[in-house]
């Protein structure tokens, strides 16, 4: 089991934590949207272009979550509730009848969760508590 004290970086100095998280799960909702929603095929469409769009809105939302994340434990809580979402979605898209339940969009799922969790452990990781702290010192509310 992973203790709740082990920090990564220790806990950052956030000005605007909830905001950037309400940001964070309108994000969430917006996927949600997105991927219950019909949608109508427009123009030409690249192969696998559906699993591009999958690792790319779940790298991001691994990315961004786990940046407020202090402890290891928490950033696995995290990967693994995407992880949840994503499987969930998944389940409820071959529930309505106009879209469909594809394994591999689970797969393309967990790989842009491996990514984005995987950039934040970088540089990547601290851009917006860059931002955070750039609009304090700007003393914008």
């Amino acid at each position: 089991m992973i203790a709740e004290t082990s920090t990564l970086q220790g806990a950052p100095a956030w000005q605007r934590l909830r905001w950037w998280q309400a940001l964070g799960w309108l994000g969430v909702g917006a996927v949600i949207v997105l991927s219950l929603l019909p949608l109508p095929q427009i123009g030409p469409q690249l192969p696998n272009g559906d699993k591009w769009q999958h690792l790319l809105a779940y790298a991001t939302m691994a990315l961004y979550f786990a940046q407020w994340a202090s402890t290891w434990a928490q950033r696995i809580r995290q990967a693994l509730s995407l992880l949840a979402l994503g499987a969930l979605l998944e389940v409820l898209q071959g529930l309505t009848g106009y879209r469909q339940m594809d394994p591999l969009d689970l797969l393309a799922n967990a790989t842009g969760i491996a990514m984005g969790a995987g950039l934040a452990l970088g540089p990547p990781g601290r851009w917006l508590l860059a931002i955070d702290a750039r609009l304090a010192r700007m003393q914008i509310p």
